[in-house]
């Protein structure tokens, strides 16, 4: 069964870079300005919407396509899980109306936890997914270069081991 708000809410994730962009440059006094480069462009409530509406869309946005394809992959096995129990459970629930059976109760039982479980762990992940969207679209405008300055000293590792008593 469909949602009834899920093609408003695909229209508006669609929409929503438009209404939560940033502006082009940064004033900082009457006479500086700083342009803003392509990179820091990312709207974080734009890259938010765009990840609850489709799995890896919100990483896709912010050019993190490796990302992208493996929160796809995670949610949607979630998703699929989630459904193959909940027809799983339902089937069950139906049997267990027509029989009186306790061994087919227990069987239920199970079932419902296991589409349960599923349901947490979709819930979890598209979660995670939208915190990473929307924190990868805040720091998408800083520059770092991680890489150690080998030049200045020399490379070596010490162990100190100090016993007390």
């Amino acid at each position: 069964m469909r949602h009834p708000l899920l093609p408003f809410l695909l229209v508006f994730a669609f929409f929503a870079s438009p209404l939560c962009a940033q502006p082009d440059s940064l004033i900082i006094s009457d006479s500086t300005r700083v342009l803003r480069t392509d990179k820091a462009r990312r709207s974080p409530m734009g890259a938010l919407l765009r990840s609850v509406a489709v799995p890896g869309w919100g990483q896709f946005y912010n050019h993190k396509y490796i990302k992208s394809a493996v929160v796809f992959g995670a949610e949607s096995f979630f998703i699929f899980k989630s459904v193959q129990w909940w027809k799983k459970t339902e089937d069950q629930y139906d049997l267990v109306q027509q029989s009186e059976s306790g061994r087919d109760f227990t069987t239920y039982l199970n079932y419902r936890d296991r589409r349960n479980d599923y349901l947490w762990l979709t819930g979890l992940a598209v979660f995670l997914s939208m915190f990473d969207a929307y924190v990868d679209a805040h720091l998408s405008g800083f520059d770092v270069d991680l890489t150690p300055d080998f030049e200045d000293e020399a490379v070596g590792a010490h162990i100190n081991i100090k016993y007390t008593f």
